[in-house]
């Protein structure tokens, strides 16, 4: 078939859901709620035969009662009635359909037979169809959320492809928690019409996706996966998460999508073949879109890290040199220079320990992370700020009733007037350099301002040195893979 034109998935003008209900605790009432929770730009219509209004909105009994043209159909009937909705779709012209429904392939030789006669149906007609047993899809600039679980992240500017409900929502919703936001997702589940290959083609060429993101557990169009990936990863980072490792992961994704698994050393070859960043799970699949998203691409592995607190020093260290990163040492320069502001007993390499001695000298921290940045063999830095306030809440729930006000007033105002200036200077370091600067902070999900600022800023925020030595080794993976390219 031809490809699809996916703006028209993407940026509906309208949408029916077909089999939308106000009955509690049924996908066709959340779906339906969802869709108009998000602040859908567009007309909703929600189909139903039985109902003449629906949470408010008018009901019709088929989309060929719709009176107006319908741009994308939502499909939430049982599995058995599917394929008359899809003929009625194609009667009435729809061009896109998402069928939510489950109930097909995923089920064995029954439920494959019951998928390919929808297809089929689906072929007589122009319609191209998302799923069967899928969540739904999200678009940010439609503000398009059409899922049977609430799933509306922030909006932004990564793109993401599922072969799982359940991934797409925790990634969504967990990165969106930190300020990262979603322009488009989909849950593709059983990918009977529309692959994944037919969304990355789409996410490579659409100028709103800056990062694309897939958990995948099975590829049903190798040759086709590969340039699309190829495709992608030309110009933007593209991070997969891979279900279906092992034995049993390969067994539970056939009865979960009818995906089949192939060898796993067979897709590592392939990521590295494509300049696909591979992670382990959807926690490590957002700290590294929140990398690929707000810092400079570096152009090599060496690393410098300076810190206040020397055993996390020593730990960022470790974790550097596990994932293959260098920690190159001082040059003469730079030690005569830290000779000059910091105490007689500061560690003298790389890492640099400022010690204890800067809380009398705040400076101090931000002269040797300006020192590090201008070693021109130091292509990033690792900060360790004292950003120590998010601690606080806990440690005053132990303080005396008393001593509250006089623990607030000295404590909590002295750390966050010293987080405040110290990260302000950071900021303005890593403007000046154009370096990649990764803090280490404490208690990150917690929330703090002081956080929050170095994000928006441009200065991601990781909890475990382990973290940022992770998420800076695939990023100096995909900055040689794009070198290579270009040799």
């Amino acid at each position: 078939m031809n490809a699809p034109n996916l703006d028209l998935l993407f940026n509906p003008k309208s949408v029916a859901v077909i089999g939308a209900s106000a009955s509690p605790g049924k996908i066709g009432t959340i779906t339906l709620l969802c869709t108009m929770a998000g602040g859908f730009k567009g007309k909703i219509y929600p189909i139903n035969p039985n109902e003449s209004e629906i949470l408010g909105l008018k009901a019709y009994s088929s989309v060929k009662d719709v009176p107006d043209r319908i741009g994308l159909a939502i499909i939430c009937v049982p599995a058995d009635t599917v394929l008359l909705a899809i003929r009625e779709c194609n009667e009435v012209g729809v061009k896109f359909g998402v069928v939510i429904s489950a109930g097909f392939g995923e089920l064995g030789e029954e439920g494959r037979k019951k998928q390919k006669e929808v297809i089929e149906e689906a072929r007589k007609g122009e319609i191209r169809l998302v799923g069967p047993n899928c969540m739904g899809i999200g678009s940010a600039a439609p503000k398009l959320y059409a899922t049977m679980n609430f799933t509306i992240p922030k909006a932004g500017d990564v793109s993401m492809i599922a072969q799982s409900a359940t991934i797409v929502t925790l990634t969504t919703l967990m990165a969106s928690s930190q300020g990262i936001g979603f322009n488009k997702y989909v849950s593709s589940g059983n990918e009977a019409d529309l692959h994944m290959e037919d969304f990355l083609e789409y996410y490579a060429d659409d100028p709103e996706t800056k990062v694309v993101a897939a958990y995948i557990e099975g590829v049903r169009e190798g040759r086709r996966f590969i340039d699309a990936s190829r495709e992608v990863t030309k110009n933007k980072p593209f991070v997969v998460l891979k279900g279906g490792k092992t034995a049993a992961g390969a067994a539970a994704a056939s009865s979960h999508t009818g995906a089949l698994s192939g060898a796993d050393m067979i897709f590592d070859a392939v990521c590295v073949q494509t300049g696909i960043m591979r992670v382990s799970d959807h926690l490590e699949m957002i700290d590294l879109v929140k990398a690929f998203l707000l810092l400079p691409r570096p152009v090599g592995r060496k690393v410098g890290i300076v810190s206040g607190q020397g055993g996390m020093g020593v730990l960022m260290a470790d974790a550097c040199v596990k994932y293959g990163l260098e920690i190159p040492k001082l040059t003469e320069g730079s030690i005569n220079e830290l000779n000059t502001f910091l105490p007689y007993f500061w560690s003298h390499r790389n890492p640099i320990d400022v010690t204890a001695g800067f809380m009398g000298d705040l400076s101090a921290l931000t002269k040797s992370l300006e020192v590090l940045l201008r070693q021109e063999d130091i292509h990033s830095v690792v900060c360790l700020p004292q950003v120590w306030s998010p601690l606080f809440s806990t440690i005053s729930a132990q303080i005396s009733d008393e001593m509250q006000d006089l623990f607030k007033s000295i404590s909590v105002e002295m750390m966050e007037w010293m987080e405040e200036t110290i990260i302000n200077d950071f900021i303005k370091l890593k403007n000046k350099y154009g370096k990649p600067v990764i803090a280490i902070g404490t208690f990150t999900q917690s929330g703090s301002k002081s956080n929050r600022l170095l994000e928006e800023n441009g200065i991601p925020v990781y909890e475990t040195p382990d973290q940022v030595a992770r998420v800076m080794s695939k990023m100096v993976e995909y900055a040689e893979y794009l070198r290579g390219k270009d040799i």
